[in-house]
């Protein structure tokens, strides 16, 4: 709602009436998706060195506590895990995004000013409304 107020907004004040096109933030939403994706990617990728060094401390002591290093291998597995497959999840959703604009700049627009409601701003409202939702999910875990 805030990015289709800005839009509205922002427009010179000669062209102030609403139009379709301002809700077209579709691919402005899978765009910050994709960017929070690499910004939480980077995020687990330093707590994965931090759990390592944690690791690295904890086989030092003497004698070993087998639970907490447990533990600490368990979250360093999740982590690699996490990271090793966020490259892959990061270039699908960049191809995603250019598939998506792609496809609205050759079939989603009726007129030089007017956009087709499906394809020039419903499809594009709904990926990126998922890919902001599948983010999301993914920081949560």
């Amino acid at each position: 709602m805030l990015g289709v107020a800005v839009k509205y907004a922002s427009r010179n004040d000669q062209y102030s009436k609403f139009r379709k096109e301002d809700i077209a933030v579709g691919l402005d939403l899978a765009l910050t998706a994709c960017l929070m994706f690499v910004v939480l990617t980077t995020d687990k990728a330093v707590q994965l060195i931090s759990t390592n060094k944690e690791l690295s401390n904890m086989l030092l002591q003497k004698p070993v506590n087998v639970q907490a290093l447990t533990e600490i291998q368990a979250k360093a597995q999740l982590l690699s895990s996490q990271v090793a497959s966020s490259g892959w999840l990061i270039a699908i959703m960049f191809l995603g995004l250019g598939f998506l604009s792609t496809l609205v700049r050759k079939f989603g627009w009726e007129s030089e000013t007017e956009m087709k409601p499906a394809v020039g701003i419903a499809i594009p409202l709904l990926f990126g409304i998922i890919a902001i939702i599948a983010v999301m999910a993914g920081a949560a875990q």
